[in-house]
């Protein structure tokens, strides 16, 4: 008797359609001893008729001992199985059958580092994909009933890139994003690559003007440079306690930026690299009306410092280090609109001398509406108020911003549009004299998040976001426009 069990996946619940993954794997916490919900089958042997009941054993050729144990498992006797693959194992270490078998059957008898070790030896040994999904599925399963809920999501990446249909990448799909909010750990790694026209924020052109101050030039690197950007994003959180009512979590973040000059231009490409770290904590919890978040971050920014005329320049170590309290209000005004609003406090403290501290406190308001369409348009106010050791870090701004997401994709994308206007006064801002009446900068800027949702390699998708800007203002140094189109990676759980 031969039993395939790649197209058996249905009867041994490893494609479930009356849930998913996770919900089995909830379903089944605090019975460790059932983590597959079989369809219960007979075992029909060719002995069958010859009163097998009433036998203690039965010899079975090796060749079918396989196909009698899988027989075995769908039949619900998951220790038979288990003991008739394992000595099929005993002759035919890579026997594929009798790994899926072990895969299937030792985490129902509380092994599920067993299980997992089976199931990703068969995925090794597997022929095609739909073998390989099986295995990936089962392995995934595995973990996921021991906790080891990162190691599954690992599993069902794999198995999205062998998934035989639509339909079954669906369901892994599904199954990926339940295992995720089941997981303590919340990690994301994502990379950006972009070409743009002002990779330092540099200004248009070299003449340095601004009121009450003579006209000067503005060295090479204050100028603006095209080239490209790279970065590169890793954060991860732990869920410290969760309860129907609270959650808090801890989180720890690192992003590097790294520029690629492509001007010809007497300046390092290091002068531009910049590395943020940042430890934080997060406290949110459920009101009778929406919700409340406390956070704490303490955080470091490093960064390049170009001394020196041009062909001596000194590049210098820079960093400030960063402290960050904030509460977030959200409050929903019916299934459709909610409402939320920010209060945050920020120190920051500069290793250079000659900026020293500032203190910085933001004001935030917003809203975001569902149509009926399922689109989604928001809107954001926010104030910031900075006050700095150095006249020229002490700055009042205001930006209003907007945006707009279609629910549909618009045949093989997805689409979102923002943009604002920000105005910003430094009331004191100093040159080589103070500046007459301050500096102030008025900018406008854009952005579209574009999407590729048909294009996806196990869970991760492409993406485009592009950025302009424009700003002007009364000290020449920051009249600039810059624009950016950025290829992005991101997780679809």
């Amino acid at each position: 008797m031969c039993v395939d069990m790649a197209g058996r996946a249905e009867e041994l619940g490893v494609i479930d359609d009356a849930g998913g993954l996770a919900k089995q794997v909830d379903r089944l916490r605090g019975q460790r001893t059932s983590v597959l919900n079989f369809k219960v089958f007979a075992v029909v042997f060719a002995l069958a008729g010859s009163g097998l009941a009433a036998q203690q054993s039965v010899n079975v050729p090796l060749d079918q001992a396989s196909s009698v144990a899988a027989q075995a498992l769908v039949a619900g006797d998951a220790a038979l199985a288990l003991q008739i693959a394992e000595a099929v194992l005993v002759q035919r270490p890579d026997d594929r059958t009798a790994l899926i078998v072990i895969a299937a059957a030792a985490p129902r008898l509380g092994d599920a580092a067993r299980g997992r070790a089976a199931g990703a030896r068969a995925f090794a040994v597997s022929q095609s994909d739909a073998q390989k999904y099986e295995a990936a599925r089962l392995t995934a399963l595995a973990a996921a009933n021991d906790q080891r809920y990162t190691l599954a999501t690992f599993w069902l990446r794999r198995a999205l890139t062998v998934a035989p249909n639509e339909q079954e990448r669906n369901r892994t799909l599904n199954d990926a994003r339940g295992v995720t909010r089941l997981n303590p750990w919340s990690t994301n790694l994502s990379f950006s690559l972009a070409p743009s026209n002002n990779v330092n924020g540099g200004a248009e052109d070299e003449a340095s003007t601004a009121p009450g101050n003579p006209t000067g030039t503005l060295s090479a690197d204050a100028q603006a440079i095209a080239g490209w950007r790279a970065v590169l994003a890793f954060n991860t959180s732990y869920r410290l306690h969760q309860s129907r009512e609270s959650r808090t979590t801890v989180g720890a973040q690192y992003r590097a930026t790294r520029v690629r000059i492509t001007d010809d231009i007497d300046i390092p490409d290091e002068t531009f690299t910049t590395d943020y770290y940042e430890l934080s904590l997060r406290h949110e919890r459920a009101l009778e009306n929406g919700t409340l978040t406390l956070r704490a971050a303490r955080a470091l920014y490093s960064y390049r410092d170009l001394d020196g005329p041009s062909g001596a320049q000194v590049l210098n170590d820079e960093q400030y280090d960063i402290w960050r309290l904030g509460i977030d209000r959200r409050v929903p005004l019916n299934a459709q609109t909610a409402l939320s609003f920010s209060v945050g406090r920020e120190w920051q403290e500069y290793q250079n001398r000659g900026i020293g501290e500032v203190n910085r406190v933001t004001l935030g308001t917003g809203f975001v509406h569902q149509l009926a369409s399922r689109d989604r348009i928001g809107g954001n106010i926010t104030l910031v108020d900075s006050k700095g050791d150095s006249v020229n870090y002490t700055s009042q701004d205001l930006t209003l911003s907007g945006n707009y997401r279609w629910a549909e994709p618009m045949g093989p994308i997805t689409l979102g549009l923002g943009g604002g206007f920000r105005w910003s006064d430094y009331p004191d801002y100093n040159l080589l004299f103070a500046v007459t009446g301050g500096r102030q900068d008025r900018t406008v800027f854009a952005n579209a998040d574009i999407g590729f949702p048909e294009i996806s390699y196990a869970g991760f998708t492409p993406g485009l976001r592009i950025d302009a800007s424009r700003t002007d203002s009364n000290v020449s140094r920051f009249d600039r426009t810059s624009f950016s189109a950025s290829l992005t990676i991101s997780s679809q759980f």
